[in-house]
């Protein structure tokens, strides 16, 4: 793992912050990940000093050319659809619905084209993330961002079915609401990063380059198609993905 002091103090200021009740109110200029590969090793290493294993991944983009980013998701935030999260928990929690991948088998280091990688997906679920920053500054460099395991805060885990081809993953149908209430904007519907199939071929040769197995079983998220919205109240909250299932959580 690529580490420096800067990078080790930058992870446990996270790690603190994951373990606290208060963000980070602007961090110091020195704690700014050199590049991406060092925001990267502060991802891991804030896991690891959290103790914590790797049970799901999300990967997106902010349009289908641009380079794709990605951040582990710890095991203790991943959560299946059904259950209550506490709104409280979270500093600026946001709200996505997305379509994600489990895989059926360990992926080794390696490089593989779409047809490949896709070869160890078995389902297709539709997820809720609820996105969160440890710190208290928006518009932060986004290498900060990307050290924040890319703001995630919870993944809700919800149905899906077997992996199909002829689904469609660029502009399916959907359904996202609070209480009944739909809170989809009407300009969504589709994933800014493109096909998701293709982010995930992206994740895996990105993780295979750092000597990262992905294991059976880890959940690959792949981008929100209404957006980020954030959490106004709380409530049932419920997301639809026609042709794959539902995720669902109360907030409260």
């Amino acid at each position: 793992m690529f580490e420096t002091p800067a990078v080790e103090s930058l992870a446990q200021l996270l790690a603190d912050t994951r373990r606290g009740d208060t963000p980070i109110d602007a961090p110091a200029a020195a704690l700014l990940p050199a590049d991406i590969d060092a925001a990267y090793a502060v991802q891991l290493r804030t896991l690891d000093l959290l103790g914590e294993t790797i049970a799901a991944w999300k990967v997106g983009a902010k349009a289908p050319m641009d380079l794709p980013n990605c951040a582990p998701i710890p095991a203790s935030v991943v959560s299946n659809a059904g259950g209550t999260l506490a709104l409280d928990d979270f500093f600026r929690p946001g709200l996505e619905l997305e379509i994600a991948f489990r895989l059926a088998r360990d992926i080794k280091p390696g490089i593989y084209d779409e047809r490949e990688a896709l070869m160890f997906v078995g389902e297709t679920l539709v997820t809720i993330e609820i996105t969160d920053s440890r710190f208290a500054t928006s518009g932060l460099d986004s290498r900060f961002t990307l050290a924040d395991l890319q703001n995630n805060g919870a993944l809700v885990v919800g149905s899906g079915r077997a992996y199909d081809a002829s689904l469609d993953y660029l502009t399916p149908k959907l359904a996202f609401s609070l209480d009944g209430v739909n809170i989809a904007p009407s300009d969504t519907g589709f994933n800014t990063g493109g096909d998701p199939r293709t982010l995930l071929t992206w994740l895996v040769n990105h993780n295979g380059r750092r000597g990262i197995t992905m294991h059976a079983g880890a959940v690959i998220t792949c981008g929100s198609y209404v957006g980020m919205l954030p959490a106004r109240g709380a409530g049932v909250l419920r997301g639809t993905i026609d042709g794959i299932g539902e995720a669902s959580v109360t907030l409260k």
